[in-house]
């Protein structure tokens, strides 16, 4: 690990997440890198500030607010809890945005590859430009329209929002892209040490690229419904290695400087969330091993979930203790979701058979997958003789439940409306109803900064305003 952060540079103290203080202290403080020349621009170092930042983006507020929204965890005090009965507070994400769009986010982005290209160095312009394809194909689920084509540019200080099928549009252009760069190579290989991810792997990294294009794809399948065989053709390139070794994830470790931001929000707030009462039902209901590993047990060694609208206390806590301790590495992209994919698209595209068929090897895997990490006594069960809409409930059900603290989980559940948001009591767990709203949200509210310095920012904006690929 050591090695990996010794290669971070100056420009990390702009790193800022509020109490997500993750790759920062004294690691951190040596530059091998440096050069006398300050006009000198290393493509190799700003993607490290890249990956980084990009770090606190997708492991920060934003993941936190996505899992409420999904009752896969719940917000318990002040400004969690408002978040949680749907009144969603859009100052949490200032920092985010900025982080985006800012220092380390697209405009070093942009920097990167400008000069990768101009130095021929194809496999770092490719990495730079799936980091770009991850961040803002996620921006765009969650917000709907986003700046993009004029973002991070000098010439456009207040940028024009770009519509949610553009910018993932952009996205799909720049994937294949980074396939081409990475199957041109490089005339000076890329030190591995600069790539937390694959350590300049580049099959790895088109596998991963794969499975990236087939969950952009599929998100439009509800619009365009010829995406469920582009999204399949797709994911059967896409990651496939069970053990995990070709999952695009975050590197974290034990020390103080790499603690990952789930760690590090309970470790300061550790009374802010608990259980979501959902998740914790299905899992419950499904006599499903995973109980035990995402949550401790509260009280009489009972796992506890809690519901929006309940001012209960005693949910139980994310497992920070377990498998979401200091160094847990959240998978970004994976050989399960990749596996999930697929069997949605057989389903929609008529065969049953292999949708059910691939549904199991996926829970199969799943299972081997947590006994490889020590826990011995894993069972997940199977399913046997569903088809129809049973099937496709069981497929994204599983799905949910294996994304935990995933953002994607939210696209998924507006395409098909699953998980319902149904407790173990067939209570309707919707926090919109709650509070006379209308139901779940369906995107976050834009940061109030952006509201009030960039004219075409949106105003007016509401948590169950319909984005682009969710029309129904």
């Amino acid at each position: 690990m050591v090695k990996y952060l010794k290669t971070v540079i100056f420009f990390m103290g702009m790193f800022f997440f509020g109490c997500e203080n993750f790759l920062t202290g004294p690691l951190l403080d040596q530059n091998p890198n440096e050069v006398d020349d300050v006009t000198v621009v290393s493509p190799e170092a700003l993607l490290v500030g890249t990956q980084v930042t990009m770090y606190g983006v997708m492991e920060g507020y934003l993941n936190r607010a996505v899992s409420m929204v999904m009752q896969q965890m719940s917000g318990l005090q002040t400004d969690y809890y408002r978040d949680y009965n749907c009144e969603p507070i859009d100052v949490n994400t200032n920092g985010r945005w900025t982080a985006m769009y800012g220092t380390g986010g697209l405009i070093d982005m942009n920097t990167t590859q400008e000069v990768a290209q101009r130095q021929e160095k194809h496999v770092l312009l490719g990495i730079s430009q799936m980091w770009e394809a991850l961040v803002f194909s996620t921006a765009a689920d969650i917000w709907g329209d986003v700046p993009y084509s004029q973002a991070a540019s000098a010439d456009f200080a207040q940028p024009k929002f770009d519509s949610q099928k553009e910018v993932h549009d952009a996205m799909l252009s720049l994937i294949d892209d980074a396939i081409t760069n990475f199957d041109k190579g490089q005339v000076f290989t890329l030190p591995s040490d600069f790539d937390f991810t694959f350590s300049s792997d580049v099959e790895k990294w088109k596998r991963a690229a794969h499975t990236l294009k087939s969950r952009i794809l599929l998100n439009w399948a509800e619009v365009e419904s010829n995406n469920y065989s582009l999204a399949l053709e797709a994911a059967q390139g896409g990651i496939t290695d069970e053990s995990g070794d070709g999952d695009w994830k975050a590197l974290h470790g034990a020390a103080i400087s790499e603690r990952n931001v789930w760690f590090q929000f309970f470790l300061s707030n550790p009374d802010y969330m608990g259980a979501g009462k959902l998740l914790v039902d299905m899992l419950k209901r499904d006599n499903d091993d995973r109980l035990g590993i995402y949550f401790l047990s509260s009280g009489g060694n009972e796992i506890i979930g809690v519901s929006p609208g309940d001012s209960v206390l005693n949910a139980s806590m994310l497992n920070v203790v377990g498998h979401f301790g200091m160094s847990w590495k959240p998978e970004f992209v994976s050989w399960y979701e990749n596996k999930f994919i697929m069997a949605e698209c057989y389903y929609n595209l008529g065969n049953e058979e292999s949708a059910l068929q691939i549904l199991n090897e996926t829970l199969s895997g799943i299972e081997q997958k947590w006994i490889s990490a020590g826990y011995n006594n894993m069972m997940i069960p199977r399913y046997e003789n569903i088809s129809g809409q049973s099937l496709l409930e069981a497929i994204m059900n599983e799905k949910y439940k294996a994304l935990f603290l995933n953002i994607q989980s939210w696209s998924d559940w507006r395409r098909t409306g699953y998980p319902r948001f149904l407790d173990s009591e067939g209570n309707s767990t919707e926090c919109g109803l709650q509070n006379s709203g209308v139901g779940v949200p369906r995107r976050l509210l834009y940061p109030e900064k952006e509201k009030t310095t960039n004219p075409n920012c949106p105003q007016g904006d509401n948590i169950y305003d319909r984005v682009e690929n969710d029309p129904y």
